[in-house]
């Protein structure tokens, strides 16, 4: 703790702190402490920090804005993910093959299954080289 003495006592040293200490309440609360000598030496010092202060605040309100998006952005990711396995689902239910023909007979279409599966046609060599 020695040297943090040293330290206090080098700044108390450099600095003549006699206006502050005859600083009343009054003083503080009506703003003339700022007219002392101390704090004629740091307007500079005060402004900077008033300026980042600001910054700090407004990054605050920028990081909150930003995490407020993201998590709209995940609930609306969620709502869509859910509505595609709605649709995915409906779309494989109509595709069924019992569905389909359920729907050909409804409709009377003059269409019927084949009973002789499909069959391939494989390419020849010689028609790959043109």
């Amino acid at each position: 703790m020695k040297w943090f003495k040293l330290i206090t006592d080098a700044i108390r040293g450099n600095e003549d702190f006699s206006d502050i200490k005859s600083s009343t309440l009054r003083d503080v609360i009506n703003g003339n402490i700022f007219t002392k000598k101390f704090f004629k030496k740091q307007y500079a010092f005060l402004a900077l920090s008033a300026l980042l202060a600001f910054f700090y605040v407004d990054n605050r309100f920028y990081s909150e804005k930003q995490l407020l998006r993201a998590i709209e952005l995940k609930k609306k990711i969620k709502d869509v993910k859910y509505e595609s396995l709605t649709i995915s689902a409906h779309l494989m239910e109509i595709s069924r093959q019992s569905n389909i023909t359920k729907l050909i007979n409804e409709k009377q279409l003059n269409i019927s299954v084949t009973e002789t599966p499909p069959v391939v046609i494989e390419k020849s060599n010689a028609d790959n080289i043109n």
